[in-house]
């Protein structure tokens, strides 16, 4: 279909730039003085307006510009709408505008949460470029008080930049900061820990490495569910029976509870509480399956049998170890031991030297990788 639009550009033309500085400067001027705006955001739970020009905004991000101009009539109106974001503080949107006229960022009067939080932000509005920048500037601020905090960054936002940085550190600096008595590790996800653990390059004991993951791991879990690795798993609500039988097609559609029950507020309070018995349940098991995860990425086969002996007879670490990773490790050192080859299932060799870098448990690894 023919068009009177003006042509924009034709290919094979070649362009000479003007001074992009100067280009930034007269864009934030004209979002300072809310010159022409034909839109605005109320930001945060206190309510903070932030005026911008959909056209700009619309053109720079996909995210927004889906907002601003959900019918291509939009765009002409000259009726200043507004557009509710409650959950962003004011400061981190108005930022991410500002990078939106000026394509540029001034990270000395960004602190690194707020960097993290902007980082969480840019993904969210599909902003490429902003998060690489964010993402680029993380990698200079590591130390030893930031490490933990950006390795969960990096493994959450799949970001190999962010993480190779902090992998970096910690190998670099693996005796300081591997150790059980660094109350620093409890910050870790099991993601995170797990990338740790599943490391080459650690020039640190075994058995070192395992005191380190077992108190992170009840610290996590008391951080998470509210009790150690002594916690034991709790029975089944018998509100899950009540469950059953609303999902059940007998009961489809009818309450929950019986309708000669008088739903008066004990009644409520009881239902609510064994809904919230039941939601810790789920919880308790899910987080230990998690720690399970993380404890499974030790390589046991490097530790010496006097070792596996005193973690065996310590009934709290015996719940937070896969059986099976115990038994094979000691397959492994009777091998060892006696000269004989490892079985297909193992596949693992019989000699070890005690270097990580040397060990690869495939059950492990495909077990993590799911």
């Amino acid at each position: 279909m023919p068009t009177n639009r003006a042509r924009l550009s034709v290919k094979g033309e070649n362009y000479v730039f003007g001074d992009s500085l100067t280009y930034s400067k007269n864009m934030e001027h004209l979002l300072a003085e809310e010159k022409y705006c034909d839109t605005r955001f109320l930001v945060g739970q206190k309510v903070h307006a932030i005026y911008g020009h959909k056209a700009i905004i619309a053109s720079r991000c996909p995210t927004l510009s889906a907002m601003l101009l959900p019918s291509t009539n939009d765009l002409m109106e000259s009726v200043r709408s507004s557009h509710v974001i409650k959950d962003m503080e004011p400061d981190i949107f108005r930022t991410l505008i500002r990078f939106l006229y000026t394509n540029s960022i001034n990270f000395e009067a960004i602190t690194t949460d707020k960097l993290i939080e902007m980082l969480r932000t840019s993904l969210k509005f599909q902003l490429s470029e902003l998060a690489k920048l964010i993402e680029a500037h993380l990698t200079t601020v590591i130390d030893v008080n930031t490490v933990f905090e950006l390795l969960n960054v990096g493994v959450k936002y799949k970001s190999n930049d962010i993480k190779g940085s902090c992998m970096n550190f910690i190998v670099k600096f693996s005796t300081e900061l591997l150790t059980a008595d660094n109350g620093s590790l409890a910050t870790l996800t099991p993601a995170a820990m797990l990338t740790i653990l599943k490391s080459d390059e650690l020039p640190v004991s075994e058995l070192t490495l395992f005191h380190m993951a077992a108190e992170w791991a009840d610290s996590y879990l008391y951080r998470v569910t509210g009790g150690g690795t002594h916690q034991v798993i709790p029975t089944k609500p018998q509100y899950s029976q009540l469950v059953a039988r609303r999902n059940s097609s007998k009961y489809y559609g009818r309450p929950l509870l019986p309708r000669s029950v008088s739903y008066g507020p004990n009644t409520l309070r009881a239902a609510a509480a064994a809904v919230t018995a039941g939601s810790s349940h789920r919880r308790v098991i899910q987080t230990k399956r998690a720690v399970m995860t993380v404890m499974s990425a030790i390589r046991y086969a490097l530790l010496t049998p006097a070792e596996l002996t005193e973690i065996e007879s310590n009934p709290e670490w015996k719940q937070i170890i896969p059986p099976n990773c115990l038994a094979d490790a000691w397959r492994i050192i009777t091998f060892r031991q006696t000269g004989q080859q490892a079985d297909e299932k193992l596949t693992l060799p019989t000699k070890l030297p005690r270097c990580r870098a040397q060990v690869v448990f495939k059950h492990v690894e495909n077990r993590v990788d799911q």
